[in-house]
């Protein structure tokens, strides 16, 4: 027989085992549901997420049921859940860590939805850094465009230039400083 929703083969004997583990797993859940619950909200405290972990919890049992032979079923409970619930928040950690890590590759790409806005924006960048690298000391420059460019911190450029914080504060003043000579204010055309 074929499982219609995955499209995958499943045998008289396989739905047997399927039913009789989520018997099993109903049966474990009508006496120590509220045991559980207890155990997941004790350690989580935001009710949706509570919700998803009694759920998926439910699944887990059915996968792999409690082993026959186990006397304290209250205490295998209990660390099956805890167990869970970390898992669970590994889960949302490694997930926020990806978007971070997605989100600070991605904060130099954003286009603005007028696209003349933007071309403007990519010539005038262009023309900076042009003057920059062309007026600058390359250290300067180098400086320059890790600090305010990329968005590093004063730590990070000198750490990322080999050299100190202090040599790195110096760069970033006399860069700034020629920048406001060759760089007239309030005319961005001349740029």
């Amino acid at each position: 027989m074929i499982d219609g929703e995955k499209g995958t083969i499943v045998s008289k004997t396989d739905r047997a085992d399927i039913r009789k583990r989520v018997g099993l797993a109903a049966k474990i859940f009508e006496r120590y549901s509220d045991d559980i619950r207890a155990i997941i909200y004790f350690n989580v405290k935001d009710k949706s997420k509570a919700d998803d972990i009694f759920q998926d919890f439910f699944v887990s049992i059915i996968r792999k049921p409690i082993p026959q032979g186990i006397e304290d079923i209250k205490g295998y409970l209990y660390r099956a859940v805890t167990n869970d619930v970390i898992d669970f928040s590994r889960q949302i950690k490694c997930h926020q860590d990806h978007i971070q890590k997605y989100a600070e590759c991605r904060k130099h790409f954003v286009i603005s939805e007028d696209p003349q806005k933007t071309a403007i924006q990519m010539e005038s960048t262009k023309k900076m850094l042009y003057l920059i690298e062309s007026r600058l000391s390359k250290r300067e420059a180098q400086a320059i465009l890790q600090r305010y460019g990329q968005g590093f911190s004063t730590t990070d450029t000198a750490e990322k230039m080999n050299v100190n914080k202090r040599n790195i504060s110096r760069y970033l003043s006399v860069a700034l400083k020629k920048m406001r000579e060759f760089v007239p204010e309030n005319e961005d055309d001349d740029i």
